[in-house]
């Protein structure tokens, strides 16, 4: 077992449980969709009474290890990292294993590893809403790729169902891919800056951009904007940031995919618990991390449009009505 319990010293007094400490790494709090992350851990694990020790590694893979390190001193029972780089947070996972402390990988899977356990979205499932809403409403023409993070295994599994719904297009040559990036560390300006220097040369051809998320998405349609063709062409993204669902309302965005980052945080805290018990977890399957086969949890997603978001992010509370539609009181 990782944890234990310990009966109070009164002989007839009630069994109490040692108070379980995770330790809540994470690799950026620069984008809206990972402080919401943070604040809602922090609330569900206050309501299982779980003390919780966060750190953000502001995009610094030196300093998060540091943090980690940090963290284990301070006598974390579970490590939950989600990896600024997934291949330089192998050595947080080390380090947190080399002290018997299980290690969850929350919703990027740290490579070569060995993690107890991945948890994230059907990043593949992903792609496929992107791409499969774009060819229904754009089924011929140039599209534009600008993925997240080339080290981020996310971003190759959405690019991977992408490209899965993509293919018989462009093998009937319907669809062309007129250029393709990959953005380090998910910067919204260098996102404008590739697009920019495209549009010199695709401006008339390009109809579709599927985005790694709706802050790439953001720096695609400045640079859109700025060309004056933003309504002519098709933008996707993810996350269901507020300025995204605030684009789609507005007609400045197609399309963002929902994480319900709830189900997700509450499935992660149930997971600390398991770990810290010694309880068995249940995976929907695996994935390699590069060396290993490790289990893997991921949690359904959701399209969003201008037709659904009511139904969707303002229904489940994500975001409020008001926020969406930018209502002034």
């Amino acid at each position: 077992m990782f944890g234990c319990s310990r009966k109070d010293e009164l002989p007839k007094g009630p069994e109490k449980e040692k108070k379980i400490v995770v330790g809540l790494s994470l690799g950026t709090l620069m984008e809206d969709r990972w402080i919401r992350d943070r604040d809602i851990f922090m609330s569900k694990a206050q309501q299982e009474r779980i003390e919780v020790i966060v750190n953000n590694a502001n995009k610094d893979s030196d300093l998060q290890y540091k943090q980690v390190q940090e963290m284990i001193k301070q006598g974390i029972d579970v490590l939950v990292i989600a990896p600024n780089d997934s291949n330089k947070e192998a050595r947080c996972v080390k380090a947190a294993k080399d002290k018997n402390i299980p290690v969850i990988s929350y919703d990027r899977l740290v490579h070569d590893s060995n993690v107890d356990v991945y948890i994230s979205f059907d990043n593949n499932q992903v792609g496929k809403i992107m791409a499969t809403y774009l060819t229904d409403h754009v089924p011929e023409g140039g599209y534009i790729m600008i993925g997240g993070s080339e080290n981020d295994s996310n971003s190759k599994m959405l690019y991977e169902g992408a490209m899965s719904v993509l293919k018989p297009f462009i093998d009937n040559n319907k669809i062309q891919i007129l250029a393709q990036t990959w953005v380090d560390g998910w910067i919204r300006e260098t996102a404008y800056n590739f697009l920019f220097e495209e549009l010199k040369t695709h401006k008339d051809d390009v109809k579709a951009i599927i985005c790694g998320n709706d802050s790439l998405a953001w720096g695609a349609i400045d640079a859109l904007s700025e060309a004056q063709i933003a309504e002519n062409v098709q933008v996707a993204g993810q996350d269901a940031d507020l300025v995204a669902c605030q684009r789609i309302v507005t007609g400045k965005q197609a399309l963002t995919v929902y994480k319900p980052i709830k189900d997700l945080v509450e499935k992660t805290v149930e997971l600390c618990v398991k770990l810290v018990n010694g309880e068995k977890i249940e995976s929907d399957g695996t994935i390699n991390d590069g060396t290993y086969d490790v289990p893997y949890i991921f949690i359904g997603v959701q399209a969003v449009t201008k037709d659904n978001i009511d139904e969707t992010v303002i229904k489940d509370g994500f975001h409020l009505y008001e926020d969406v539609y930018q209502i002034k009181n």
